[in-house]
């Protein structure tokens, strides 16, 4: 598990190496404007999880449920039905794309010599959005087959190759829709070889009933509450920058959100353990194995492991760092901003193994009314704490809701599933216990120094990692290599 848990978090963390190292390179080559337009394109790219609809979600339960169940004649018709459905809705959002084309492009200023090539661009992004939201759905067939490490293998040179082809063709043009081209044209390539690796391993499977439609109806089902939650979790990470625009400024939205980029991008972590557990939790789930409690229990102890340490350095220290990477100005309106999101980040680590189990039974329906309940209650905190506190109010208001939606997530899946409630107990420990360790860093910090603090608490959140995140076999485990290592 751990193993997979590496080559998740390398396929994902590839196409950010990629884009930080060629970025500086095609910003001075390509101006902002088409800086702008390739970007923009690699959004869209980056969203083919949310614009399939949850399809590639329910995909990976329904076939992750079914391996060991009896059910595993069902894997290969499923499959098909949810890689056809993928095709049949980026085929769907692409026409309209390219419907509404004109429209969308009437809006840029004609008068730029971009604006050929933002319409050129926009395009082809739809006449390959039904590739995207294939290639999304072939990685959703390897997830829901466990099979991490061949998924990675093939999508961390991709994901290296996604920017560092466009920065190819600067000697040679400076022009977007080429370097727009040449990215899809990579995606392209990746969703081909994803396409034959999912092929071969199916190929080992007994066919099912091509008729069925119980398979589609499922799919269309969760999937469904998949988009419901998508779109919520959207709205919930990224409406206190529109009101902070509103309500400070254009400037104090570049303050918060540099802040809120540097930790959020923490998760990343987290969420290649959840990517992982995930089709693993419902596998277990749907033959009830009695394996499930410890499971789900190492997850959260991993992402606790894997989350904390580097929040207690950036809370030490986001003040010099802030200034060091950012520059004075946004370094004294962030650093506060930062240390109360980093708790919220924890929080929201935590979560993921609930949200996890929730969809591994199939309930994706909790966790979306769960955050349809929090949207409005989270706008009001927010409309209050902005004029009352700031930035540091917006801050907190969003690690308020992770609380909230934290503490959610754990009763409904401690309600749908009895055997989590050990490991519901457990994580709520750990959350207030992780809290107060970064609460007394962050006051220590501001209070003394950052670099002062940072020693003070070392070897309090060593200590209790160790003892209270490690278990027993972890700390044998390392134990040994400390002794093979050191002697």
């Amino acid at each position: 598990m751990r193993w997979n848990t590496g080559w998740t978090a390398g396929a994902q963390l590839a196409p950010l190496i990629s884009a930080g190292a060629a970025l500086p390179f095609l910003a001075r080559q390509l101006g902002e404007e088409r800086l702008g337009i390739l970007l923009l394109v690699w959004t869209i790219v980056s969203l083919a999880s949310v614009l399939d609809l949850g399809v590639g979600r329910a995909l990976t339960q329904m076939l992750a449920a079914r391996r060991d169940s009896g059910q595993s004649s069902d894997l290969k018709y499923i499959a098909r039905t949810g890689i056809g459905l993928s095709g049949l809705i980026g085929l769907a959002i692409g026409t309209l794309l390219l419907i509404t084309s004109d429209w969308l492009t009437s809006s840029l200023p004609h008068t730029t010599t971009w604006t050929p090539e933002a319409s050129n661009s926009l395009l082809m992004v739809g006449i390959s959005l039904p590739i995207l939201l294939l290639s999304n759905a072939f990685r959703a067939v390897l997830d829901g087959l466990e099979r991490f490490e061949l998924s990675a293998r093939i999508r961390i040179p991709i994901g290296i190759l996604t920017f560092l082809c466009p920065l190819a063709l600067l000697p040679f043009t400076n022009r977007a829709d080429l370097a727009v081209a040449a990215l899809l044209t990579v995606r392209f390539g990746g969703a081909l070889v994803l396409g034959v690796a999912v092929a071969q391993v199916l190929s080992k499977s007994p066919p099912g009933d091509c008729t069925a439609l119980g398979p589609l109806r499922e799919l269309l089902h969760l999937g469904g509450w998949v988009s419901v939650s998508n779109i919520a979790s959207i709205i919930l990470v990224y409406a206190d920058r529109f009101l902070i625009a509103s309500f400070v400024s254009i400037a104090a939205v570049a303050h918060y959100t540099t802040a809120s980029e540097v930790v959020t991008r923490l998760l990343l972590g987290p969420v290649a353990v959840a990517a992982v557990w995930f089709p693993a939790l419902a596998r277990k789930q749907s033959v009830k194995d009695e394996g499930y409690r410890d499971l789900a229990e190492q997850g959260v102890r991993l992402i606790t492991i894997v989350i904390l340490p580097l929040l207690f350095v950036l809370v030490s220290i986001s003040d010099p760092f802030l200034r060091l990477w950012a520059g004075v100005e946004i370094a004294e309106a962030g650093a506060p901003v930062l240390q109360w999101l980093a708790l919220g980040v924890f929080l929201n680590a935590l979560a993921q193994i609930p949200f996890a189990t929730l969809h591994a039974q199939a309930r994706a329906d909790a966790p979306a009314l769960l955050h349809l309940v929090e949207l409005p209650l989270y706008l009001i905190l927010l409309l209050w704490a902005l004029p009352a506190l700031g930035l540091k109010g917006a801050a907190i208001a969003w690690t308020a809701r992770t609380g909230f939606d934290l503490l959610g997530l754990l009763i409904l899946a401690s309600r749908l599933e009895s055997r989590f409630a050990g490991v519901a107990t457990m994580t709520v420990r750990l959350a207030l216990e992780g809290i107060g360790l970064l609460g007394i860093t962050m006051a220590l910090s501001n209070f003394l120094s950052p670099w002062t603090g940072m020693l003070i608490m070392c070897p309090f959140c060593i200590g209790w990692l160790w003892k209270r995140a490690l278990t027993p076999r972890w700390q044998h485990e390392i134990s040994a290599r400390m002794r093979r290592t050191f002697g």
